[in-house]
């Protein structure tokens, strides 16, 4: 079962083979493709388990599209301070400034303080979120292995204003530099494993977690590409 993003047993032909390439994705960093038909409330339950438990030391760096609550996405326990957590809120094209927000609106309450918009292409994007990486390191004094968590929402979106090429770019970067920091970064990406964009993306990953819902259950099951073994479908826990 995995549970808070921290594996501990789940049903597969080879039970040590899986335990171990789990705890080799926790140890040197790992990228995470998050795929299936579901509604998008069950991967937000999924994601918050990879993102870790409150009272897990994990900091945390979320990227958000502007219509998704915040709330939905990351439990109302976990610290919201620059510090410890960071969500960007992306839109690939910059507002104009009839819809940008009026100075006062613009000022961050207590609660979102840890929320910032970053508009532009993908440079800025990628560039934004390194830094982020990079800040996080300095602030820990060197991350410790599965203590960064990222959470990239925003695919979708990407594909809808890119060609697959450049996002295909992007996210090598992205993954890259997040796994050089030993960090573990899942990124949505709705519709079927065997789909075309799936399959397409699916190299630049070193697992991919399925979710399905089966009658009233929502169940999960990941495959881990190094190892060549998956485990067999389980429950995703509420």
């Amino acid at each position: 079962m995995v549970s808070g993003g921290d594996a501990d047993t789940a049903v597969t032909d080879d039970t040590s083979t899986f335990q171990l390439g789990l705890d080799d994705l926790k140890r040197r960093g790992s990228a995470l493709l998050v795929v299936g038909s579901v509604p998008t409330e069950l991967y937000s339950r999924a994601s918050k388990q990879m993102l870790g438990a409150p009272d897990e030391p994990r900091r945390r760096l979320l990227v958000l599209n502007d219509s998704t609550p915040l709330d939905d996405r990351l439990d109302v326990d976990i610290q919201r301070t620059t510090e410890w957590t960071r969500v960007v809120r992306y839109g690939s094209l910059e507002r104009s400034a009839a819809a940008s927000p009026s100075p006062s609106s613009a000022v961050p309450s207590a609660v979102d303080a840890c929320e910032r918009r970053v508009s532009g292409g993908l440079g800025k994007l990628g560039a934004a979120l390194a830094n982020d990486v990079t800040e996080f390191d300095t602030l820990a004094g060197g991350l410790s292995p599965a203590e960064l968590r990222v959470a990239f929402d925003c695919l979708p979106s990407l594909l809808s204003r890119y060609d697959r090429d450049r996002v295909f770019r992007f996210l090598h970067v992205m993954t890259t530099h997040i796994r050089s920091r030993n960090g573990m970064v899942h990124v949505w990406s709705p519709g079927e494993r065997e789909g075309e964009v799936n399959r397409l993306f699916e190299p630049l990953f070193d697992a991919v977690v399925e979710l399905d819902v089966e009658g009233s259950e929502a169940r999960q099951r990941w495959h881990l590409r190094q190892k060549d073994v998956s485990s067999g479908w389980f429950p995703l826990e509420s």
